[in-house]
Formats: C-alpha cells, sequence, structure tokens
C-alpha cells in the first residue's frame, strides 16, 4: 500500500513538472528542436544535389590534399597561377606538383580536412563514386552537416545577443526567424566557408558585448578581458576563415573605445585590441609574403575576374596577361559600379526579404535608452558600408558575405517592431500575438517558397559527377589534364588539373616548356557558348578546331 501511494505521488510530481515545471520547459525545447530538424532535413533534401559553384569545389579539394598531408597546396591550377609561381622560382618553375594555394584562406579547408580524416579512421571512403550516385558522401556527411552545424549555432549566438541587449523574447522570436529565413539555409547547402565565417564574425561581436556589460554593469574585469581576449580570437579565427571579415575588427575596437561614452578612457582598449588581432593574423601574412611578396597572396588579383575587361575568368586563363594600374583602376571601378546596379542590386535592399532590413534602417533613427544598444548599432552601419563598399570589388560568395550582418538586421528589426507595438497600445493581447506571428510569416515565406515544387534539379549541365569522376579517372594520377572546369575534376577526379588556356598558342607554350598535358576535357562549360560570337569569331576562335574533332597536324594529343 505504502508503495502504491509513493508511486502515485511519483506519478503526480511528474505530471506537475510536465504542465508547469521543469518538464515543461524541456519539452518545449525538444519540440523546438525537433521542427529545427525537420525544417532542415526538408530544405536539404530538397535542395541540395551536389555543390554547384567552382569556389566550394575548390575549398573541398584543398581539404582533401590537406587531409593526405600534400599541404596547403592545390591540384585546380590555372595559367595565370603558373606564371605567379614562375616569378617566384629561380627556375622558372610553375611547381604542377606542388602548386601552393595562395587565393583561399586557411581555417575551413584544414576543418573539411578533419571530418575527411575521421572517415579514414573508419576506413570509409568518402569520396567514393558509387555507380548510380550523384552526390559523393564527403559532401553528404561533411561538407553540408557541417555547414548546417555552424548555421544552427549562429542561431543560438542571436538568442544570446537579444537577451543580453533587450530581453528574453526578442532573443527568442529573433533566433527563430533566422532558423525560418531562406539566406541562413541557402548558404549552408552552398559547400562555401560563409556559414563558418558568419558564426566566428557573430560570436566575436558577442563576446565584445557581454565583455563591455561586465566592465559597465557588473564590474567584474576578470570576465570583462576573458571576453576582451575571446572576441579577439573570434575575430582571428574568422579571418582565417574570409579574409572579408577584418571589415568588423574596427568596429568591434571602436565599440570598446567608447563603451564608457563621450570617447573616455577607451584609448588603450582599442590599440590594444587592434595590436593583439595584428599579432595572430601576422604569422600567416608574412607565411604569405614570404611566398609571393605579397600579404594576401593572390585574393586581391581576384577581384579582376568578372569585370569588363577581364570577364568571367578570362584572367584564369591567361598565362601572361597585360596589367597595368590604369587597367586595374578601370576593371575595379566598373566591376563595382555593375556589381551594385545591376547584378546583385536588390542584395541588401532585400536582405531578409526586405521587411525587417526596413526596420533594421529606421532603428538608426531611433534612440535606445542604453547607451550600449546605441553604440552597438553605430558600429555595426560603419562595419555594414565598409562590407558594402569592399564587397563590390570581388566575387559573388564575397558579396553574400554582406549576410554576416543578417542576424544583427534580425535583431534590431524586432527591437525596432516591439517599439511599434508598445507605441500602437494594443489592449488585448491576441493582437499582439497575431502581429509577431505576421512578422514570423512574412519572413518565413521566401523559405516557404524555395521548398514548394518545382524543387531544385543536379546542377548539369555541367557538373555531373559521375562523368566527371569517369573521364578523369582516364589518366593516372601522375598524369596532368587540361579542362575547362578544373575545380571540378580535382575534386570529383581528384587529379592535377590546368585551366584551358585563353588559346592554343598559349596551350603550345604550357605543354612543350612547362608541362606534359595528357589529355583535354571540354564540357558544356564551353560546348554551350554562342558559337558566333564566341566560338567562330570571338574568344575561343582558336579551340574551334580542337571542339569539332579537326586537329591540327601537329596537336600532341590524338582522339
Amino acid at each position: 500500500m505504502a508503495n502504491k501511494k509513493l508511486f502515485d505521488s511519483s506519478l503526480q510530481d511528474v505530471v506537475y513538472s510536465i504542465d508547469v515545471g521543469a518538464g515543461l520547459k524541456i519539452l518545449r525545447i525538444g519540440l523546438y528542436i525537433l521542427l529545427l530538424l525537420v525544417i532542415v532535413l526538408i530544405y536539404t533534401a530538397t535542395q541540395f544535389w551536389g555543390l554547384s559553384q567552382e569556389e566550394a569545389m575548390d575549398f573541398s579539394q584543398l581539404g582533401r590534399n590537406f587531409s593526405f598531408t600534400e599541404g596547403l597546396i592545390t591540384k585546380n591550377i590555372s595559367p595565370f597561377t603558373m606564371n605567379l609561381v614562375e616569378g617566384m622560382d629561380a627556375n622558372d618553375n610553375p611547381r604542377i606538383r606542388q602548386h601552393p594555394d595562395l587565393i583561399h584562406p586557411p581555417a575551413y579547408p584544414m576543418l573539411l580536412s578533419f571530418g575527411f580524416q575521421i572517415y579514414d579512421w573508419l576506413n570509409v571512403d568518402p569520396f567514393a563514386m558509387e555507380l548510380g550516385t550523384r552526390i559523393i558522401p564527403a559532401e553528404r556527411w561533411v561538407i553540408v552537416p557541417l555547414n548546417h552545424l555552424f548555421t544552427m549555432l549562429t542561431g543560438l549566438l542571436i538568442f544570446s545577443i537579444g537577451k543580453h541587449l533587450f530581453y528574453r523574447e526578442i532573443g527568442f522570436l529573433s533566433m527563430t526567424i533566422f532558423y525560418l529565413s531562406d539566406s541562413a539555409w541557402s548558404q549552408a547547402i552552398m559547400g562555401l566557408n560563409l556559414p563558418m565565417a558568419i558564426f566566428f564574425s557573430v560570436a566575436a561581436f558577442r563576446s565584445a558585448i557581454i565583455g563591455v556589460k561586465y566592465r559597465l554593469e557588473e564590474r567584474n574585469l576578470k570576465r570583462f578581458w576573458m571576453s576582451f581576449v575571446a572576441s579577439v580570437l573570434f575575430c582571428c579565427v574568422a579571418f582565417y576563415t574570409r579574409y572579408l571579415t577584418a571589415v568588423i575588427v574596427p568596429a568591434i575596437a571602436f565599440y570598446f573605445f567608447n563603451m564608457n561614452g563621450k570617447l573616455r578612457g577607451g584609448t588603450r582598449y582599442l590599440f590594444l585590441y587592434m595590436a593583439l588581432f595584428l599579432l595572430m593574423v601576422t604569422p600567416w601574412l608574412l607565411r604569405n609574403y614570404a611566398l609571393c611578396g605579397n600579404p594576401f597572396g593572390w585574393t586581391l588579383h581576384t577581384a579582376l575576374l568578372g569585370s569588363t575587361i577581364f570577364p568571367d575568368l578570362s584572367l584564369l586563363r591567361d598565362y601572361q596577361p597585360t596589367l597595368s594600374f590604369a587597367v586595374i583602376v578601370e576593371a575595379l571601378k566598373e566591376k563595382w559600379v555593375w556589381n551594385y546596379s545591376g547584378t546583385h542590386r536588390d542584395l541588401i535592399p532585400g536582405l531578409g526579404g526586405g521587411l525587417l532590413m526596413s526596420f533594421f534602417i529606421t532603428a538608426f533613427f531611433y534612440k535606445f535608452t542604453r547607451p550600449a544598444i546605441n553604440r552597438l548599432r553605430n558600429v555595426l552601419g560603419f562595419s555594414l558600408l565598409l562590407m558594402v563598399f569592399l564587397a563590390g570589388f570581388f566575387a559573388e560568395s564575397s558579396m553574400q558575405l554582406i549576410n554576416l550582418f543578417w542576424p544583427f538586421v534580425i535583431l534590431f528589426g524586432v527591437a525596432f517592431f516591439y517599439i511599434l507595438l508598445d507605441r500602437w497600445d494594443l489592449q488585448a493581447r491576441l493582437y499582439m500575438v497575431a502581429m509577431k506571428c505576421f512578422l514570423v510569416v512574412v519572413t518565413f515565406l521566401p523559405l516557404g517558397l524555395r521548398i514548394l515544387p518545382p524543387q531544385a534539379q543536379q546542377p548539369y549541365p555541367p557538373y555531373f559527377p559521375p562523368i566527371i569522376s569517369h573521364v578523369s579517372g582516364m589518366l593516372t594520377p601522375r598524369e596532368v589534364l587540361c579542362t575547362d572546369m578544373p575545380w571540378a575534376t580535382a575534386w570529383y577526379g581528384d587529379r592535377i588539373s590546368i585551366f584551358l588556356p585563353q588559346d592554343i598558342e598559349q596551350y603550345y607554350e604550357i605543354n612543350d616548356y612547362k608541362q606534359y598535358i595528357s589529355g583535354i576535357y571540354f564540357t558544356p562549360l564551353t560546348k554551350n557558348k554562342p558559337f558566333v560570337s564566341e566560338l567562330l569569331d570571338g574568344p575561343e576562335k582558336s579551340w574551334l578546331p580542337i571542339l569539332s574533332g579537326r586537329l591540327p597536324a601537329d596537336f600532341p594529343l590524338k582522339v
């Protein structure tokens, strides 16, 4: 009888806990996580059909090279980088088999290599191209899950920042909106280093916010300095992931500089923050300078890609390009103007659907009660403008890095939305809930429409991994392939691949004097170009006889 009473009492405690106690909180968290996982799975299943961007494949093959003790070398080689390496070598050797990668920062490829090595330790080949598969295991189980993880962790940082800056409900709603936004998950399935760079950048801001709070409100110097150093460390990791994230460093340094208001006593924090950051990134900059004479390697050269003077990737295909200061300035100016007036003119106004971006901009004309919020908003605005200015000179992935500020757009947009609700003075709680639901639904619409039919398709043409792997497999690992998509053959085929030179004369020069080429692989990237303007009487005209099977008598390869 006593045991029965004890059992009834325990059962009542469990029911009570689930109804109003800790059990209810655990249940809600569990349901929230379950909903998040369902969204991630549905989005990935409907939208991801393999990597579709050359930069993502380039990062992936770098990670594989690093994981098998080959170091930071690349199998995606271009005539342009061959020329640059020859200029670094006393013997004019392009170092085809040990071609250094001086374009990408190292953090993301190194992290990918760790994921690949885990599979290797388990005696599982993550690069196996099984019959009938279109997505290799490395993409499905390493690259995409890793980016999903960084995206989920960024959402938790948003909740934490919202809780400390405003209050818990704003943090929770902001996190939910982030998880329901299309921009968050579309970047996660690209295979780029953007989610990782965004996570560490937001983490750096969060540490700065927490540090200032410890310094001003709690007077806890120990925790302040811990947060200060953590913020610097996160900035360094972000920089080693994506160079352009350096725009947040002066913003955070000025946030510490002005944390006491009226520019009092913050100079030492400003200089210390900048000095620590430079101290941590200097070894990598010196390494690049020692190899090629430029602290950022060849990254700055990529700003010329896609300009009117060097359309698409034509600069990389040119073995001996003619570059002058006037040409570079003109190319950069035209590219920047075209990016924001043509290709990406809707990127910033349409960030996150546009509604929260409108609230975010309006928040700059409102004075919040807490001075720390106003100071953070101001440095964010400065950092965003700096990012917009610099990103306009580079590729599409750098333009997409503007989404680094999407978490803060959400936070300040939601905060201003709550201010509007307070001003409207809606008496019924039902109306308040309805308005909040309306905001969530509006921001969810792009994602909801994305996962509806018609769904994303295989990125073919030109990328079809089984074919790329099969063609690359016709060559031995010691042989070199020439192709119009070397990033794909380097990743899916694991072969040293030279970008198709600008014309056949440069091909002869490379083949005869620098590196014997064992095969040429033309893909729809070249075959689908306009016939008259590109192939017959355009930049590809010297390759038309090869494409049509009419090989010159002295051509070194046979069909």
